[in-house]
């Protein structure tokens, strides 16, 4: 598996890189008005893809951007988690996030869009035997780039605070929070409207 994941990567670099020419104008960043829509992964390095936000654990994370100005944008974006073991008597566990942010665009390349932020999000998970409260707020600093017009990849590494409540079934409900990195190499792949 890990071998695949480094093929199809190395293709899409390579195809962005080769086949495309760099005619000024094909593949210019966002601007006022563009909306772009995207799904986030960490690639699992030991077999199989994580898939979710840093601050999220698994789940499919998906993303809208709209920009207000060229140098602005509002981020939305929802994750959803769910697994079964498929053994008798082990609980599955569900989780679902939903958050915001904003994202100020800085001067790059033609094919490079490289930006910084602060997001925030709540979530809410049940593993059968506790329920989780989460409620995060982080800064992060990114960069997209243009593989082929209006397709990207991207990659984001952020710092945040985290709150979280968590309420076992028949024990007493504990919260703690924390500050914490998101440097876990967040992929991101998307596409501009």
């Amino acid at each position: 598996m890990k071998k695949l994941l480094l093929i199809a990567a190395l293709s899409i670099f390579a195809f962005g890189s080769a086949q495309i020419s760099t005619d000024a104008g094909t593949f210019t960043k966002p601007g006022a008005g563009a909306t772009m829509f995207e799904a986030q992964f960490t690639p699992n390095l030991n077999g199989g893809t994580q898939f979710g936000m840093p601050e999220i654990t698994g789940g499919a994370t998906f993303m809208m951007r709209k920009f207000d100005s060229d140098t602005k944008a509002k981020r939305y974006f929802a994750n959803f988690n769910f697994a079964d073991s498929g053994v008798d008597g082990e609980d599955s566990t569900f989780g679902i996030a939903a958050g915001m942010g904003i994202e100020n665009h800085l001067t790059g390349a033609e094919r490079l869009s490289t930006y910084w932020g602060y997001h925030g999000l709540v979530g809410f998970a049940d593993s059968g035997s506790a329920t989780t409260l989460t409620l995060f707020a982080g800064v992060f600093l990114g960069a997209d780039y243009y593989i082929v017009p209006n397709v990207y990849v991207g990659m984001e590494f952020g710092y945040g605070l985290g709150i979280s409540s968590v309420d076992p079934e028949g024990g007493d409900a504990t919260t703690g929070f924390g500050l914490g990195d998101s440097v876990t190499g967040n992929f991101r792949l998307g596409f501009r409207l």
